[in-house]
């Protein structure tokens, strides 16, 4: 399949790598430093120009072409590039569109080969779904909600501590699909022993947290008050997301003239002017009786130590915004409660949106370290009616969940897959092709 990006910046130098190993992939880049960056690093076709030029997308073989994401910064761009694809009938475009005034225009855009995404909304979801599990480092939802995937911290003097997972009770609602230990992740196995300090991927029902609040020692408050830290279009997205949740929402924003706008536009929410790396500015929006703060500058440093800050003040959780990928590990190490990647998130939605390989939907995570897909099986299936230990999965990755008929079922060995179930696997990147000739 050919696929032509629009821009390399965070997420589309990111798409860049994650399809260039089994499709053919140009990517059209206005900045000529970026544009050499990616020819010279990954195995694709670099052209150095406007993304919303014609002679350039006809240089990019977009006529030739199944598949246009338009990702740049620019907004106008990507839409221009949209509409040219648009004329030459692909029937698989994914739009990005920061500003959400666009978004008032659906005519503008309205074909059913032409998806829309806005960075704003996925964050704002993504940030939902961390308030409602504050316990977990990560929150991932999949089957439509059904099923959840969270990151929890094993701390020291937990049940769970120095103990093998075949010496836990079978559970009946949840799994440990994988475990984040010095940088790198790996499938668990009945042998794999928990250790202080390690992170643990469990995949299963929400509504069933029993075992796991024992496990781990989880704690369950429910957020009724934060901190906003920057009130760009993110930011004030996220505070009205926050009001829905009747949440009391404070924000904190250093440009004089657009904190009197956003009080403006958002009267529920108390705005206040200063530096968030400023004890005082923190202190004045009362950081210390705060029960969550959400750092989303769209600098990553001030967001991390305005985070810092925070927590040494009192605040009970706070959550990060970060582009830097080298970040992942460093945000563990010096103790952010959360971190929320940008382009992680943009490009888990665009790629689920693509269904490659029969995949119904895809999270990647840890910076694309693992992988968690979707199947829905059909009849073609080369796994209906066997059961999963005469498979041969490969061994880094695990079949996590089957829901079949909204049932959530964790399966075993004996397991036997059947039309229309739905399998959540979570697996290493070295394993995704061979699990999908599996599925088949």
């Amino acid at each position: 399949m050919r696929i032509v990006i629009i821009g390399a910046g965070q997420v589309g130098s990111f798409l860049a790598r994650e399809l260039s190993n089994d499709h053919d992939v140009v990517v059209i880049e206005n900045n000529k430093e970026r544009s050499d960056k990616i020819r010279d690093s990954l195995d694709v076709l670099s052209i150095y120009g406007e993304g919303d030029n014609p002679e350039i997308l006809k240089q990019a073989g977009l006529d030739e072409s199944q598949v246009l994401l338009a990702v740049s910064g620019d907004d106008r761009t990507n839409i221009l590039s949209t509409l040219y694809a648009n004329n030459l009938n692909l029937n698989n475009i994914i739009c990005r569109i920061r500003n959400s005034t666009y978004m008032e225009y659906p005519g503008l855009l309205n074909n059913e080969n032409i998806s829309l995404i806005s960075p704003s909304e996925i964050i704002s979801e993504k940030l939902s779904i961390l308030i409602s599990a504050p316990f977990a480092w990560k929150a991932e939802t999949f089957a439509d909600g059904k099923v959840e995937l969270f990151k929890l911290r094993v701390e020291e003097g937990t049940e769970i501590v120095d103990k093998k997972l075949k010496d836990l009770d079978p559970a009946s609602s949840w799994i440990f699909v994988g475990i984040a230990r010095g940088g790198s992740i790996q499938i668990p196995s009945g042998e794999t022993v928990i250790r202080a300090g390690d992170y643990v991927y469990a995949l299963g029902d929400p509504a069933v947290l029993e075992r796991l609040k024992k496990l781990f020692n989880l704690k369950f408050e429910k957020i009724k008050s934060a901190i906003i830290i920057g009130g760009g279009r993110l930011g004030r997205r996220v505070a009205k997301t926050f009001i829905d949740l009747d949440i009391s929402v404070k924000l904190i924003e250093n440009n004089p003239e657009r904190a009197e706008l956003i009080a403006e536009e958002i009267p529920e929410i108390t705005v206040f002017k200063g530096d968030a790396t400023d004890a005082d500015t923190l202190k004045e929006a009362g950081v210390e009786s705060a029960d969550y703060l959400a750092a989303l500058t769209g600098d990553d440093e001030e967001n991390v130590l305005s985070a810092l800050l925070a927590k040494n003040l009192g605040v009970k959780k706070s959550t990060v915004l970060y582009t830097n990928p080298d970040y992942i590990d460093v945000l563990e190490a010096i103790g952010v409660d959360r971190a929320l990647s940008v382009r992680l998130a943009v490009a888990n939605e665009i790629l689920s949106m693509l269904h490659i390989g029969g995949v119904a939907n895809i999270a990647l995570v840890e910076e694309g370290r693992g992988e968690v897909l979707e199947f829905d099986l059909a009849e073609t299936s080369h796994i209906i009616g066997k059961k999963l230990m005469d498979v041969h999965m490969p061994h880094e990755s695990i079949v996590g969940v089957c829901l079949r008929n909204d049932e959530i079922i964790i399966p075993r060995g004996d397991f036997i897959p059947q039309v229309n179930d739905r399998l959540i696997i979570f697996t290493l990147p070295t394993a995704v092709k061979k699990v999908e000739k599996i599925i088949g």
